[in-house]
């Protein structure tokens, strides 16, 4: 009877019997920080015990995850466009799960769009129904293949993770491509991919940041960004592997909010540690955290993502 008084507990309380995104689990690598013009980026790691699969049994769960990046690089995943404006329908011809973040801008179809939502598409699946928010205002027709862009600004990603509102994901557009001095007759986001500017100087930072170039990076499964005198934001995967695979797409979206509104570093640690704790440490303050700044994404029971963004 006390165990299951225990397990009714936390199952009212929100908690999760999984292994957690926190503290408990996790440090924050104020040491490794890496820093270049508007931006800084924090590498979060897992503690030795929680990258055993006996410890994290997502290690194993999500083992084999194709990033949506892969998928359709690799051609093993269909997206059509036959919905309307909010619906994508994608088929996943591997035999591997496909996982899509929100915030991921793909081209083409009727109209560039961004996934309004994380989820996981099963192997085989066919004509799953996937949200998406329209990215492109001004066209509609003229189908193309669909191709992968990257991860949208964070800016941009609360607008769908928070507003969730298709208005908001246009005007943040607008506001995006005035501020960056971009022009496009369709109002396309994609269209900062065609400045030969704001190209150089994402690809800039992109050096300064690569993955790789953190000391032991088989271990980091989250990063925390900072700009000017205020915390960007965070994320957080559920295994390094996991992150490893998005990091490459996930990256533009903190460079980008560094180049389109960034300002020179001023921001205290006791700022940014002020941000990671009420975060990471315990589950209850996470969760009341995250639902006031950011989102997260389960499957099964599993934390699987978090985003959380500034803290205003």
């Amino acid at each position: 009877m006390r165990c299951l008084g225990l397990l009714l507990a936390v199952w009212c309380s929100g908690v999760s019997l999984y292994a957690q995104l926190t503290y408990q689990n996790l440090y924050v690598d104020y040491n490794q920080a890496k820093t270049y013009r508007n931006l800084q980026i924090i590498p979060i790691r897992a503690k030795a015990a929680f990258l055993d699969g006996s410890v994290n049994p997502s290690a194993d769960y999500l083992g084999n995850v194709l990033t949506l990046q892969q998928a359709m690089e690799q051609d093993l995943v269909d997206v059509q466009d036959r919905l309307g404006v909010n619906q994508l329908e994608i088929t996943n011809n591997s035999d591997q799960p496909v996982f899509i973040m929100s915030g991921e801008v793909i081209s083409g179809g009727r109209q560039d769009r961004a996934f309004a939502s994380d989820i996981i598409i099963p192997p085989r699946a066919n004509n799953v129904r996937v949200p998406v928010f329209c990215v492109e205002q001004e066209r509609w027709g003229n189908r193309k293949k669909f191709s992968y862009y990257h991860e949208a600004s964070m800016h941009l990603r609360e607008k769908i993770d928070r507003n969730r509102n298709q208005m908001s994901v246009w005007k943040e557009i607008d506001d995006e491509n005035k501020a960056d001095g971009i022009r496009s007759a369709t109002k396309a986001y994609t269209a900062h991919g065609n400045n030969t500017n704001y190209v150089r100087m994402e690809n800039d930072y992109l050096q300064q940041f690569r993955l790789s170039d953190f000391s032991n990076p088989d271990n980091i499964l989250g990063i925390v960004a900072t700009s000017g005198n205020w915390v960007i934001g965070c994320d957080l995967f559920i295994t390094p592997e996991l992150l490893k695979r998005e990091y490459n797409s996930l990256i533009f979206s903190y460079i980008d909010e560094a180049i389109s509104f960034g300002r020179p570093l001023t921001i205290q640690q006791a700022t940014i540690r002020s941000y990671c704790d009420q975060l990471l440490s315990n589950e209850i303050t996470q969760k009341r955290y995250i639902d006031r700044n950011g989102k997260v994404f389960e499957e099964e029971g599993r934390i699987i993502h978090i985003t959380t963004y500034e803290n205003r």
